[in-house]
């Protein structure tokens, strides 16, 4: 089994955002490109609220692909953030979202309220 912890630099738009469409047309990337700077420049809100959104999807994407090789995972919350992100030298320009175990489950799950 592993345990993935599930985090995120919510300050990624800053570091060479033109990256994220590098591979795109080069009249879609100029386009585009420039804009990522200023859409998230001073929003703090809509920072966190991506870095979370990227979370979601690579958690989710890591618990369906565990589930096609005939793995268990379920997301984890009601840890102590702080800790886990002393315990793991999380940057400050990160965000902790989530851990993820996935393994072999040990008995069935218990059924939902």
């Amino acid at each position: 089994s592993v345990l993935i912890v599930m985090c995120a630099d919510f300050l990624a738009w800053k570091h060479d955002p033109a990256r994220y469409w590098r591979d795109a047309p080069p009249p879609v990337r100029e386009r585009l490109a420039p804009m990522i700077e200023p859409f998230y420049e001073g929003k703090p809100e809509l920072q966190r609220d991506e870095a979370m959104r990227s979370m979601a999807f690579a958690g989710q994407t890591l618990m369906l692909a565990a589930k096609a090789l005939g793995y268990d995972s379920n997301p984890m919350i009601g840890f102590d953030p702080k800790k886990v992100a002393e315990l793991i030298r999380l940057p400050k320009d990160h965000v902790l979202g989530f851990l993820l175990p996935i393994g072999k489950a040990l008995k069935p799950a218990n059924p939902r309220g």
